[in-house]
């Protein structure tokens, strides 16, 4: 934060004029001679109670009056008092616009840039943040501010009220519009548990009445916005996100704890092969906030083409251990639907829980689920072996001859 230059770092301020104190060198400005009336010395006063950040002077200038100040001024016939000319003496030229106003540099880290920009220290933080979507498209309610200790202040709060400093980087976050995921209309009116899980043998139930009147009706609700171009001659990837690619349990920890070891670059590698899907068993706003934060949606090395939430999954009967169990399931045929030039034949889709390929289970790859991210990612290869797995069948005509069941043998021989 930018301080006013008539207080040093270590001074308290002192009431004695130099006709008391001839030598006094406690504050680092020359004496200047002004001339202070009562109305001059409040508003000067009132100016270094708001604008001083030191503890020292702020203690000394709640504990003076305003009459002290004016007699210790006026103890030389010419106003000629330290106390004085530190009140009248100017900001320093870096603090100083062309304009005579209070600005502070800072930089905003986001997105991977640095965005260099000076602000007025009297803006509040709401016209900060209005700053900052002239920078990057951002809404200020989409934003999200690592400017100060703790949480960030209110929208009414007076940037010369923190303790910010010239030229600061800070953190944001936070998606342009332009990039914000849509959210579905239709939200679905059941959420299984992530924890329960059972393996699909076969596709015999997919083709049940009741399932297919589920899948037929879940296509046409079904919208899906485009984020990204989709690519001609690419196969499709659809990837699971909680317990495949992060630990959603550790959103709280550093991302290191939450990103699954080798994300980006699994995601780098395996786009040059495949256009890449996100579909979640979340909700929109969690799913939003996760691809969000761990920084998916912008990175230089991947792009991914749409994302599907929970509103795009529908429930299913299906046995396990010989009863009847009732789950939610996330079907290719939506998308297969909605882009012809995707089928069976060349999508694979990745996921912790095997129980979401019911409806497609040759296409399903089962992942191990990174869970404790904070002990296991020391140990965690999963999708460096995954990665080689999924390059190597890039190539097949035809992906419904493959068993990638054993994609973990495959994983063994080629260590």
């Amino acid at each position: 934060m930018l301080t006013n230059s008539a207080v040093g770092a270590d001074t308290a301020l002192d009431t004695t004029t130099k006709a008391d104190q001839p030598e006094q060198s406690g504050l680092p400005l020359k004496s200047q001679k002004v001339t202070l009336d009562n109305d001059k010395v409040t508003e000067a006063l009132e100016y270094l109670e708001t604008e001083s950040t030191h503890p020292a002077a702020a203690a000394a200038l709640s504990a003076a009056s305003v009459s002290a100040l004016a007699a210790a001024a006026a103890v030389d016939g010419q106003g000629d008092a330290s106390v004085g000319s530190a009140l009248s003496a100017p900001l320093s030229k870096d603090e100083l616009n062309e304009n005579n106003k209070r600005v502070i540099s800072l930089t905003a880290q986001w997105n991977g840039k640095k965005l260099p920009f000076e602000v007025d220290l009297d803006y509040t933080i709401g016209e900060l943040k209005n700053k900052l979507m002239e920078l990057t498209n951002v809404e200020p309610k989409r934003q999200k501010l690592m400017l100060v200790r703790g949480k960030l202040p209110d929208d009414h709060v007076v940037l010369s009220s923190l303790a910010l400093k010239n030229n600061q980087t800070f953190l944001m976050m936070g998606t342009p519009e332009a990039k914000v995921i849509k959210a579905p209309e239709t939200m679905p009116d059941v959420l299984n548990d992530l924890e329960e899980d059972y393996t699909p043998d076969d596709e015999a139930f997919a083709s049940m009445a009741q399932n297919q009147k589920s899948l037929r009706s879940t296509i046409t609700k079904c919208k899906i916005n485009i984020m990204n171009d989709l690519r001609p001659g690419k196969k499709l990837l659809v990837l699971d996100l909680d317990y495949t690619l992060i630990d959603c349990k550790a959103l709280n920890n550093p991302l290191v704890d939450v990103m699954r070891p080798g994300l980006h670059d699994f995601l780098a590698v395996c786009y040059e092969h495949y256009d890449i899907v996100i579909w979640s068993q979340t909700s929109w706003k969690a799913l939003e906030a996760k691809v969000t934060t761990i920084g998916l949606l912008e990175h230089p090395d991947y792009r991914i083409s749409f994302v599907m939430d929970i509103s795009t999954m529908f429930s299913v009967m299906s046995q396990r251990d010989g009863k009847p169990f009732r789950h939610q399931v996330k079907a290719l045929d939506i998308i297969w639907s909605k882009f012809p030039q995707y089928s069976a034949r060349n999508t694979v889709h990745v996921d912790d829980l095997s129980r979401n390929f019911a409806m497609n289970p040759r296409s399903g790859i089962k992942i191990g689920a990174f869970k404790n991210g904070a002990v296991s990612r020391h140990s965690d290869r999963e999708l460096y072996h995954l990665a080689k797995y999924l390059v190597d069948i890039s190539n097949s005509h035809d992906m419904k001859d493959l068993d990638h069941k054993n994609w973990k043998s495959h994983r063994k021989n080629n260590l």
